[in-house]
């Protein structure tokens, strides 16, 4: 294997591998199979806690979904580094392979203490789609680039639709391990999959990890989300969450400093803070944010009985609210698809814009429109329609970041976005529990009100997002980095 130092990466068209569709098209389908990892960690097991809580006799199952997200925040810039300097492949394959390992410990957990490692194994996960669409933007054929990288990040549709069927159908009909028995089978067919179809990268970063910079930045991560997951339990003014998340931002304050001074940085600065990235990083943080509202809290709306609501709420069972989301899945699938298609005549930055305005409205409508089945229905699959923003933001993230960068440059978008989404739904939870109407059966009632101050948190986060992606360049060409030019180098 020979190398080849590239002089100027502006004017060196990114390179596709030759191959048939039906080559890629499995390549797809295999990469599409870890992309669902990270939701599928949350949507087959969130139904199964409650059981999981009382096989192992604890009270602090949430720890389940907190070690999965506090690894996943603090993995997904690791891995995307590694995928720079060892083969996006090579690191994927690996990644799935411990993620494979930690659901096989989960499925034959003893103690609760074991699950937990199972549980921080499955994390890495996080990585899977920003590594993913970072690989597809550097070895597929132009022609299906978009489509593909559209299909990576909106396949999540299809989680949204299926998940909450197969965890209902596991659970019931073959045992309460299974979920974690069907989330390594697919970890172990993605992975087959990749390493018999999916190329190799040819674009490495060769410099040395700068041992500090990674340091400096798990450690900034893990403090302020490991704060934000508590937020609820620990409330904003509480020391513990001051010094979680203060303690996290200063060490991320030195982190930045020394990052800016290194020759060789664990993450380019100059690259994350040039407008057309720093810029994109934040529309496509706050979009997802806003998102994450509706997602986080709109299954509980469903289910509270009309008798109880007032103006809300249709006493909706498991079933009956994933029935009730299949609409906004399948626009999820269908905005994805339409970015892929139409990004090469109109560019992402457009969908970028329109999927936020979608988010926008489809939040009003959760806001103010809650008495009739249709009017939520409406109100998520606008939202739904609008992660677009997945879609836009990683194909235009991919046209702007440095070959030598984009797999760290895309777990960086990932962290802020996992950061951000986090806090809001968490600040948008302790909102909801100052507006609680009454207690049922130790069930908290949440008043109309509560609901409409929640959405319009998620408008006002859309919002924000809209006039970020003002400031987004109208040209969409890569950032220059001198840095990221004396770092790579590509493989012939």
């Amino acid at each position: 294997m020979s190398l080849k130092q590239v002089d100027d990466l502006n004017a060196m068209p990114p390179r596709g591998v030759p191959g048939g569709p039906g080559r890629w098209i499995a390549a797809i389908a295999s990469l599409v199979l870890l992309t669902e990892q990270t939701a599928l960690g949350f949507t087959l097991i969130a139904p199964a806690l409650g059981q999981f809580a009382i096989k192992y006799e604890t009270t602090q199952i949430a720890w389940m979904i907190t070690i999965f997200i506090l690894v996943a925040a603090v993995m997904t810039p690791v891995i995307g580094k590694l995928g720079d300097r060892f083969g996006k492949k090579r690191v994927l394959l690996i990644s799935a392979l411990v993620g494979f390992a930690g659901a096989v410990v989960c499925a034959m957990a003893p103690t609760y203490g074991v699950m937990l490692v199972g549980r921080a194994l499955m994390g890495v996960s996080g990585a899977f789609m920003p590594l993913t669409y970072a690989l597809i933007r550097d070895v597929f054929p132009e022609k299906y680039r978009n489509l593909c990288i559209g299909i990576a990040t909106n396949g999540v549709g299809v989680v949204t639709i299926a998940g909450p069927f197969m965890a209902g159908y596991l659970i019931d009909n073959v045992s309460l391990e299974s979920v974690f028995w069907f989330v390594a089978a697919i970890s172990l067919l993605g992975a087959v999959g990749i390493a018999l179809v999916v190329p190799e990268t040819p674009y490495r970063n060769v410099a040395k990890i700068d041992v500090p910079g990674f340091v400096g930045l798990a450690v900034g991560l893990l403090l302020i989300m490991f704060g934000v997951s508590n937020l609820s339990a620990w409330h904003l003014a509480d020391i513990r969450t001051l010094a979680t998340i203060g303690g996290g931002l200063l060490v991320l304050a030195a982190w930045w400093m020394w990052e800016r001074r290194a020759s060789h940085p664990f993450v380019d600065t100059k690259v994350l803070s040039s407008r057309p990235v720093a810029t994109v990083v934040l529309a496509y943080s706050f979009a997802t944010a806003a998102m994450t509202i509706g997602a986080s809290y709109l299954p509980t709306m469903l289910q509270t009985p009309r008798e109880l609501g007032g103006d809300y709420g249709f006493g909706l069972d498991a079933t009956g609210v994933a029935r009730f989301l299949i609409p906004a899945g399948i626009l999820t699938v269908g905005g994805g698809l339409l970015v892929g298609a139409l990004a090469k005549r109109y560019g992402f930055r457009v969908f970028l814009v329109l999927g936020a305005v979608l988010i926008l409205v489809g939040s009003l409508v959760l806001a103010f429109l809650k008495s009739e089945p249709w009017m939520p229905m409406l109100g998520y699959g606008l939202i739904g329609f609008g992660s677009m923003v997945y879609a836009a933001g990683a194909g235009l993230m991919m046209i702007l970041a440095p070959a030598a960068s984009r797999g760290i440059v895309a777990g960086m978008m990932a962290a802020v976005a996992g950061a951000i989404g986090s806090a809001i739904a968490q600040i948008s939870g302790l909102v909801l529990n100052e507006n609680v109407g009454q207690v049922v059966q130790g069930y908290p009632v949440f008043t109309s009100t509560g609901w409409t101050t929640v959405f319009l948190i998620g408008a006002a986060i859309a919002a924000l997002s809209i006039l970020i992606t003002v400031l987004i360049p109208r040209t969409e060409r890569q950032v220059h980095s001198k840095v990221a030019d004396e770092e790579l180098v590509v493989t012939a």
